[in-house]
């Protein structure tokens, strides 16, 4: 039987890989322009579209601030980061004046699976490329909590891996560490709770989709069904 405890990434990102991963992406990326992408881009143009019902955001998994700076300035919201690393959190807090719409967006230190806010606080909910790097024993918890203060009627976003099937490769930063790799909008999609609006497939290298499955990235919008919406037609 084997009894070894299985590692907790979350512990590890707060402790010490959010701010590795920090280091390692200022160093790689020079500018804002590169940072955002245009997989953001993307995303705020079909958000765009319900612009009007868009007033806080957050964003699970936020980096160094930028992208969600960029969707707060698009959308005309306020925006709330949620990241691992505390480095990150008080490197915004420098730069953040310098950026379109780092007035309107704040970050605080925190994970995924323990979100510090009421049911209902947010129109549109933004998973950062984090999900495949959750543990798989707090994936589930992770993904409550998002649908827990995501709005009915709200819009919820990933980015992430977006293979065919599911699995995991060892994380080339740090041994002993995982990314799992599947299609996070699915458990969303199975509840039939939410329905898929759009979906953008592009690669590590470039904005279109890769052939080679470890390749593959996709931004995903999903709607939140009201609660209720069933039974609104039944009454009919």
């Amino acid at each position: 039987m084997n009894t070894k405890k299985a590692v907790s990434q979350s512990k590890l990102f707060l402790e010490s890989e959010g701010n590795a991963w920090l280091e390692r992406s200022e160093k790689i990326n020079s500018s804002a322009k590169y940072v955002i992408g245009n997989d953001r881009e993307i995303l705020a143009k079909w958000c765009s579209t319900r612009k009007d019902s868009i007033s806080n955001i957050l964003e699970i998994g936020a980096g160094n601030g930028y992208p969600l700076a960029f969707l707060a300035n698009e959308l005309d919201a306020s925006a709330i980061g949620i990241e691992p690393s505390l480095n990150a959190v008080n490197l915004w807090e420098k730069k953040k004046l310098e950026i379109k719409g780092g007035n309107q967006t704040s970050l605080q230190v925190g994970i995924a699976s323990n979100l510090p806010f009421k049911d209902d606080s947010f129109d549109l909910v933004v998973f950062g490329f984090c999900l495949s790097w959750i543990e798989r024993q707090s994936l589930f918890k992770s993904i409550s909590e998002a649908d827990r203060v995501l709005r009915d009627g709200g819009l919820l976003a990933i980015i992430d891996f977006d293979p065919s099937g599911s699995y995991s490769n060892p994380y080339m930063h740090k041994e002993g560490l995982k990314t799992y790799k599947t299609n996070h909008s699915d458990i969303f999609l199975a509840s039939n709770h939410y329905t898929l609006m759009y979906k953008h497939s592009f690669s590590h290298g470039g904005s279109s989709f890769h052939e080679k499955i470890d390749e593959r990235i996709a931004v995903s919008l999903l709607f939140k069904q009201e609660s209720d919406v069933y039974q609104k037609y039944i009454n009919k």
